[in-house]
Protein backbone atom coordinates (compact mmCIF):
# COMPACT_ATOMS: atom_id res chain seq x y z
CA UNK A 1 0.00 0.00 0.00
CA UNK A 2 1.64 3.30 -1.08
CA UNK A 3 2.08 6.06 1.45
CA UNK A 4 0.49 9.38 0.54
CA UNK A 5 1.50 12.53 2.35
CA UNK A 6 -0.67 15.59 2.00
CA UNK A 7 1.07 18.80 1.13
CA UNK A 8 0.82 21.48 3.75
CA UNK A 9 1.28 25.18 3.43
CA UNK A 10 3.88 26.95 5.50
CA UNK A 11 4.15 30.60 6.43
CA UNK A 12 7.88 30.36 5.72
CA UNK A 13 9.24 31.01 2.22
CA UNK A 14 9.85 27.73 0.41
CA UNK A 15 13.39 28.58 -0.67
CA UNK A 16 14.51 30.45 2.45
CA UNK A 17 15.00 34.16 2.77
CA UNK A 18 12.36 36.81 3.21
CA UNK A 19 9.06 36.52 1.40
CA UNK A 20 6.96 39.39 0.20
CA UNK A 21 3.90 40.03 2.32
CA UNK A 22 1.11 42.01 0.70
CA UNK A 23 0.70 45.23 2.63
CA UNK A 24 -2.56 47.08 2.97
CA UNK A 25 -2.57 50.75 2.09
CA UNK A 26 -1.38 52.90 4.96
CA UNK A 27 -3.43 56.08 4.69
CA UNK A 28 -4.24 56.90 8.30
CA UNK A 29 -2.56 56.63 11.69
CA UNK A 30 -4.95 53.78 12.50
CA UNK A 31 -3.85 52.00 9.29
CA UNK A 32 -0.25 52.43 10.42
CA UNK A 33 -1.04 51.07 13.89
CA UNK A 34 -2.59 47.99 12.33
CA UNK A 35 0.33 47.53 9.93
CA UNK A 36 2.87 47.89 12.75
CA UNK A 37 1.05 45.25 14.79
CA UNK A 38 0.94 42.81 11.91
CA UNK A 39 3.96 43.60 9.73
CA UNK A 40 6.35 45.67 11.85
CA UNK A 41 9.48 44.73 13.72
CA UNK A 42 8.91 43.37 17.24
CA UNK A 43 8.18 46.22 19.63
CA UNK A 44 7.56 48.78 16.87
CA UNK A 45 3.91 49.33 17.73
CA UNK A 46 4.68 50.13 21.37
CA UNK A 47 7.62 52.41 20.52
CA UNK A 48 5.50 54.16 17.88
CA UNK A 49 2.80 54.95 20.43
CA UNK A 50 5.38 56.29 22.90
CA UNK A 51 7.19 58.42 20.32
CA UNK A 52 3.96 59.73 18.80
CA UNK A 53 2.60 60.73 22.20
CA UNK A 54 5.88 62.48 23.06
CA UNK A 55 5.94 64.31 19.71
CA UNK A 56 2.33 65.45 20.07
CA UNK A 57 2.94 66.54 23.64
CA UNK A 58 5.95 68.62 22.60
CA UNK A 59 4.26 70.15 19.54
CA UNK A 60 2.87 73.66 19.38
CA UNK A 61 -0.88 73.56 18.85
CA UNK A 62 -0.52 74.79 15.28
CA UNK A 63 2.47 72.66 14.19
CA UNK A 64 2.47 68.88 14.28
CA UNK A 65 5.56 68.43 12.11
CA UNK A 66 7.23 66.34 14.82
CA UNK A 67 4.29 63.96 15.00
CA UNK A 68 4.18 63.74 11.20
CA UNK A 69 7.89 62.85 11.18
CA UNK A 70 7.25 60.00 13.64
CA UNK A 71 4.42 58.69 11.44
CA UNK A 72 6.62 58.85 8.32
CA UNK A 73 9.51 57.08 10.06
CA UNK A 74 7.38 54.18 11.26
CA UNK A 75 5.59 53.86 7.93
CA UNK A 76 9.04 53.54 6.38
CA UNK A 77 9.96 50.84 8.92
CA UNK A 78 6.95 48.77 7.84
CA UNK A 79 8.03 49.10 4.20
CA UNK A 80 11.62 48.12 5.08
CA UNK A 81 10.45 45.12 7.12
CA UNK A 82 8.47 43.87 4.15
CA UNK A 83 11.10 44.35 1.46
CA UNK A 84 12.82 41.02 0.74
CA UNK A 85 15.80 42.82 -0.78
CA UNK A 86 16.37 45.09 2.21
CA UNK A 87 15.84 42.35 4.78
CA UNK A 88 18.24 40.07 2.92
CA UNK A 89 20.87 42.83 2.88
CA UNK A 90 20.35 43.44 6.61
CA UNK A 91 20.73 39.73 7.33
CA UNK A 92 23.91 39.59 5.23
CA UNK A 93 25.30 42.58 7.12
CA UNK A 94 24.37 41.03 10.46
CA UNK A 95 26.02 37.69 9.70
CA UNK A 96 28.94 39.10 7.75
CA UNK A 97 27.80 37.27 4.61
CA UNK A 98 27.19 38.55 1.12
CA UNK A 99 29.56 40.91 -0.59
CA UNK A 100 32.11 39.84 -3.16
Amino acid sequence: MPFHQEQTMSAQPEHGGWGTMPLPEIRTVDDLRSALSRYGFPGDRERFEEELAAAIGASPTNDFAGAAAVVRAYRHRVLIRNSPEIMSALEDARTGGGGT
